[in-house]
């Protein structure tokens, strides 16, 4: 990618959002989880705990299908996404090259020594071109605490990073991978037999559209989430569950899921977990557990685009 290219790039992303994130030292880890023949129900099931601030996993995962269970134990809603890093790029890297940039100029733009597009401009002046080049490949989607949310995703072998971008109120309204949620993760060349769960419902998500086959109904629900086509800028398609209240709407949800100015705690809903952003051709699978009520599907950077669909289980 040019000079050139690589700046225009940086320039789309001004008029969308942009992925942040901050130094961190590893969090707490677990044994390394083994690969098992599979079914049609997961047995490849990674348990990741979420605290303040803190991602507790095994440092290696397999490769292929991986169901992610995602318990927030924590008082503010996390999420956490896996970024596959460029082959020869190492999370040190990523910390020095990445991290630490988006980190020190948001905290200029937080103090009001730069706006907003003068923030984007130093992003592109400052971030290497490698960072084109890491791969979004999901993850689980924003959940609220003391909820328990479940996503199933396919990795391909290499090094990765976790990773979780909300904003910490308490903490100079800095982002929770600045704090501690952000670690290395690596996916071994040994891979797993699963298959993907059944699903009872399919959501396409496409530039900047967002279709939906099949109803909702109470009960433990399986979704695949399918991504047809790349957006322009930095974040990718993506999507996340949230439960509704009667003082609440999807537009409301759609404004806080904005790292720039909002994505702070407490969120305005009940998130209940989600597909994080992957690429086009990608695929992911989220598991729910509905009880009635309102609820609305809701995208990070694109629902303010109209990328929400509302839906009410009986």
């Amino acid at each position: 990618m040019s000079r050139r290219a690589y700046l225009a790039f940086f320039a789309v992303v001004v008029v969308s959002s942009v992925l942040a994130c901050g130094p961190s030292k590893p969090g707490a880890v677990e044994e390394e989880v083994a690969p098992v023949a599979g079914a049609t129900q997961p047995s490849v099931v990674i348990d990741i705990k979420a605290t303040n601030y803190a991602f507790t996993a095994p440092p290696k995962f397999p490769s292929g299908w991986v169901t992610l269970r995602f318990d927030n134990q924590a008082p503010e809603t996390h999420f956490m996404i896996l970024w596959r890093l460029p082959e020869g790029k190492t999370f040190d890297e990523w910390v020095v090259d990445i991290a630490n940039p988006f980190n020190d100029l948001y905290r200029e733009y937080r103090a009001g020594t730069i706006d907003k597009v003068a923030l984007f401009e130093r992003l592109g002046e400052t971030i290497p071109e490698w960072f084109g080049s890491a791969q979004p490949k999901g993850g689980p989607g924003f959940t609220a605490p003391n909820r328990v949310s479940q996503t199933t995703v396919f990795l391909e072998p290499g090094d990765y990073v976790m990773e979780c971008y909300v904003r910490a109120k308490d903490q100079d309204d800095t982002f929770h991978s600045k704090h501690g949620m952000l670690r290395p993760l690596i996916v071994t060349e040994e891979a797993t037999a699963e298959v993907p769960p059944e699903a009872e419902m399919e959501i396409t998500l496409s530039n900047y559209q967002l279709s939906v086959e099949g109803e909702m109904s109470a009960g433990e629900r399986t979704v695949r989430v399918r991504v047809e086509e790349d957006p322009e800028g930095l974040i990718k398609h993506n999507i996340h569950l949230v439960k509704l209240d009667d003082e609440t709407t999807s537009e409301d949800v759609a404004s806080w899921l904005d790292w720039v100015d909002a994505m702070l705690p407490p969120a305005p809903a009940e998130f209940l977990g989600g597909a994080g952003q992957t690429l086009a051709g990608s695929d992911s699978y989220v598991t729910v557990d509905l009880e009635p009520g309102r609820y609305a599907w809701v995208s990070e950077a694109w629902g303010v685009q109209g990328m929400v669909h509302e839906f009410v289980v009986e």
